[in-house]
């Protein structure tokens, strides 16, 4: 497969260089003559006009890039403030009464059904803070 590339690559180059020389682009090579009169198709013009299409080409890029950035610019800014209202509308409910008092009672219960060695004593008063 390799070697029927190369083949068809040099076939190729062959070809266009043959088109090349027939058809005046280029006048000399070595010692083969060129045609007498100038060429419709010429290779100064195909030249001039290949570098005004890649200067159009980068001014088209260019413009598009700088639509992306400014597209870029405000979507980022109005990520950054959406996840800052999501961020603290978690916080407010995280850090609201009622969440608070969820979190307690689990802990109330959590700590009821796992009773501590003294309260599992006989005369455990459950309102005996300790301060005597």
């Amino acid at each position: 497969m390799k070697a029927a590339s190369y083949i068809a690559v040099f076939i190729g180059g062959a070809v266009f260089c043959f088109l090349l020389v027939s058809l005046g682009m280029v006048d000399k090579i070595d010692t083969i003559p060129g045609t007498q009169e100038e060429p419709v198709l010429s290779l100064p013009t195909y030249l001039g006009f290949l570098s005004v299409m890649l200067t159009a080409v980068t001014a088209v890029l260019a413009a598009l890039a700088i639509g992306i950035g400014v597209i870029a610019a405000y979507t980022f800014s109005e990520i950054k403030n959406e996840a800052a209202k999501a961020a603290a509308a978690k916080l407010d409910k995280a850090l609201s009464e009622k969440a608070f008092n969820e979190r307690v009672n689990k802990l109330l219960i959590a700590r009821s059904a796992n009773p501590t060695v003294a309260e599992l004593e006989e005369g455990f008063d459950p309102n005996d803070d300790g301060n005597r």
